[in-house]
């Protein structure tokens, strides 16, 4: 049997996160917004992982940074 999974990857040009602690960015209430709620990355989490995927960032080198997420792809019955 082979594991299939689709990933997703989204690439920004924000001012990223470099020396800063990358699980920390998906803990809940974490913002770097004035106006930020800091429930977007934990809450997205929170969904890939109860569908058995899994979500992590990149620091870029240039900037910004990559979000990626994978899902498991079931295959047809």
């Amino acid at each position: 049997e082979v594991d299939s999974s689709v990933r997703v990857s989204v690439r920004d040009a924000g001012v990223g996160f470099n020396g800063q602690d990358v699980e920390g960015l998906f803990a809940a209430f974490k913002t770097t917004k004035a106006t930020g709620m800091g429930m977007g990355l934990a809450i997205s989490r929170s969904i890939i992982e109860s569908h058995g995927g899994k979500i992590w960032a990149e620091s870029n080198a240039d900037q910004g940074a990559t979000f990626h997420f994978t899902l498991p792809v079931e295959a047809p019955a």
